[in-house]
Formats: structure tokens, sequence, C-alpha cells
């Protein structure tokens, strides 16, 4: 048993052999210097040397087995492998209960499956006898090895930014409540989150084409060539970024926010770095790119006020109607279901002006963003009712057709 774990760590361990040995007297490859060329035969050889202690080591470790023990080393290390990966998913799972595996994580763990795998299999070809397939497999296995030790690396960082931002949106105070953030936080994390899975997924592609010895200069170069094009070939696009970035960071809106832009209103759902997306009061979607964004009506910052017009009669008493309203503002503002609603002594103006069919008494409440409305509402609830109480006529237009003067 020892041995089987001595010999399944080296396999997993065991370093990958970059250069063959070169064959004497071999011409040097076509632009490589006589300098490149003497730094790089240490690490040929070295890297030769390590490869051929590798093999003795493989050969000394199994040279004692006998065909019925590659079986059971087989089995043994399938269901070791089984064990040990719902245990540690079991354990990452109490650990992060919040946080679900990301792509890279799902990869990063199938790739350590098909590497065990292989192993398993390693096991099985000497059981058959069929020890000269070994070799090539575990050439195969190393480069698994390598990508799957990418792909960790990249999971771990995605998984240290999740974290930390995640902490850092549910901090909480010395008393215990959660802190809160600013719209204008909440809207950005969630980008720099895709921002850096998408930057771990490039450098992880360019890591694993690397490895399998893909030139990534020309790569390189030919993407600067391929953004310049696109820069020019797609300027709305470049617009919908450049115009999107400002807005992020001159905090013009944020998610949560009641917006007008143009003909749409809603409230703010979602923002990616190209397009703005809206639900508007009857619960339908607007996607605006913010390109098509001109001007911004942002009415959830800070404050608000409801404006207000009551139209009277001429034959009422303009003195009690303003007083009414003074009593109908003034409960309003002592009411405490509603105190919270209005955060400055409501402002009766007087008379705006005089029409042709009523006499017009305005002002105005202050109030929190996106509370207008309910203040509205039950400020036309209460004014009525206290007309009513006090015989004070609200204006009614009288339209009169051909036929009412006639008779």
């Amino acid at each position: 048993m020892i041995r089987l774990l001595i010999l399944a760590l080296f396999l997993l361990l065991a370093p990958v052999s970059q250069a063959a040995d070169p064959p004497a007297g071999a011409p040097p490859s076509a632009g490589a210097s006589a300098k490149s060329d003497a730094l790089l035969a240490p690490l040929a050889a070295t890297t030769v040397q390590v490869d051929r202690d590798s093999a003795k080591l493989i050969q000394k470790l199994t040279s004692g087995f006998q065909p019925w023990m590659w079986w059971v080393a087989g089995f043994l290390w399938a269901a070791l492998v089984v064990l040990i990966g719902k245990l540690l998913e079991h354990g990452l799972a109490r650990l992060f209960p919040s946080n679900r595996p990301s792509w890279l994580g799902r990869s990063f763990r199938v790739f350590c499956y098909v590497i065990c795998a292989l192993i398993a299999v390693y096991f099985f070809l000497h059981a058959f006898g069929a020890a000269i397939l070994a070799g090539p497999l575990l050439q195969v296995e190393r480069k698994l090895i390598l990508l799957a030790a990418a792909m960790g690396i990249a999971d771990v960082a995605l998984l240290l930014v999740n974290l930390t931002i995640d902490r850092y949106l549910t901090r909480v105070d010395h008393a215990g409540h959660p802190i809160e953030r600013s719209p204008r936080v909440l809207t950005i994390l969630p980008l720099i989150r895709n921002i850096v899975m998408i930057a771990l997924g490039i450098v992880l592609t360019l890591v694993v084409l690397d490895d399998f010895g893909v030139n990534i200069a020309p790569l390189l170069a030919g993407a600067g060539v391929v953004g310049v094009a696109i820069g020019f070939g797609a300027q709305k696009l470049v617009q919908d970024v450049i115009t999107g970035a400002f807005m992020l960071f001159e905090n013009t809106m944020a998610i949560g926010d009641w917006v007008k832009i143009g003909d749409h209103s809603g409230t703010v759902e979602a923002m990616t770095i190209r397009t703005l997306r809206l639900r508007d009061a009857f619960g339908q979607v607007h996607t605006l790119p913010f390109s098509a964004v001109p001007n911004v009506i942002n009415m959830s910052r800070d404050f608000g006020y409801h404006p207000f017009e009551i139209n009277i009669s001429y034959d009422t008493d303009v003195d009690q109607a303003l007083a009414a309203l003074a009593e109908v503002a003034q409960a309003m503002q002592r009411d405490p279901a509603l105190s919270a609603d209005i955060l400055a002594p409501p402002e009766i103006f007087g008379v705006e002006r005089l029409g042709e069919w009523s006499v017009v008494l305005s002002g105005r409440i202050k109030t929190p963003p996106a509370r207008q409305a309910n203040i509205a509402r039950v400020f036309n609830r209460m004014v009525k009712k206290k007309f009513s109480e006090r015989g004070l006529k609200m204006a009614v237009r009288t339209i009169y057709s051909e036929q009412n003067v006639k008779s």
C-alpha cells in the first residue's frame, strides 16, 4: 500500500519533459543564436537527466509488482479518489456555502478526475501486460497536470476576488447591523467580477496554448491589429463602451434608480459595459445601448418634490381653501405613518393663476426619492375629504355644446 501511494504521488508530481535528448550533430534551429543555445543547454541537460532518473525510479517502484497487484492497485486508487473527491467537495460546500463553483473550478475538478483516472488506467495497462502503452500515457498525464494547475491557480484567484467582494458587501458595523453600500458600488463590483473572470480566461487560454507549443507572440500581435480594426469598424460599439464607462465613473445612475431616458422610463435593473436595462411601471423591459442615451433624468437621488395644483371655483373663498390645504399638510406631517416620507414642512405657494374656469392654488411637498406618488395619493384623498367637510367647491369645467346654447 505504501509503495502504491509513493508511486501515485510520483506520477502526479513528476516533471514534464520539455525537450528531448537532442541527437548528436543536429544543427541549431533557425534563428537561434549561439548565446541562447549556451544558456539553454544546461537546462536541457538537467531536464533529460531528471527524466532518466524518473524512469529508473518508476521501474524500481514497480519491479516487484505481480499482475494481480496492479489490479488491486487500480481498484484501490479509484476508490480512494472517489472518497477523497467527495470529502473535498463536502468540505468546500461547508466552508463556502454561498459561493457556487465557477467554470474554472468545475473545469479544474474535471481535469483532476481525468488525471486520477489516467493513473488508474496506467495500473490496468500493467495488469493487462501492456506496459509499453504506459509511457505515452504518462506524457499525456503530465500535460493535463500542467493544465489543471493553471486552472486551479486561476480558480483560486477568482475565488479570492469573489470572497473579497462578498465580504465587502456583507460587512457589518460595531452594533452588528449590515452596512449599506451605495448603488454605485453595487453596480461597479459585479462588473469588476466579470472583467476579472474574462481576464483570467484569456490568460489561461494563452498559458494552455503556450504549454502545447503554440507560439503566442503572433497571436498577441494579431489581437492588437484586430483590436484596431474593430475600433475603426465598430465605432458604435466603442461609443457604447466608452459612454457606459464614463456614466459608471461619474455615478450618473446605478442599479435600483428610477430614471427617464428620452421616451423610456423605469427602474435600472442591470448595467453591462455596453447596455442598460430598464423595467417600466408595466413590467416591460427596455434594453438600451449607452450610445442611445442622450441624457438621463435620475429621479432617485437625494430627494424629490410632489408639486400640486388645486382648482377651485371662483365662488369659493380663497383664504379658506388655502387654510384647508395648510391643515391637510400639517396633519400629514404629524402622522407617524407619513412623517418619514415628508422631509420638510409642505410649502403652500398661494394663487398660482386665474384660469378661464378656475382659480389655481399651488404648492409642493418635499419627499425622499421615489416616494412622491405615495404622498400624492394620500394628499389628494385628504384634500377631497377636507374640502367636503368645509363646503369648499372644486372647480368643474363645463363644456357647452351647440344644443345647450340653443336651449
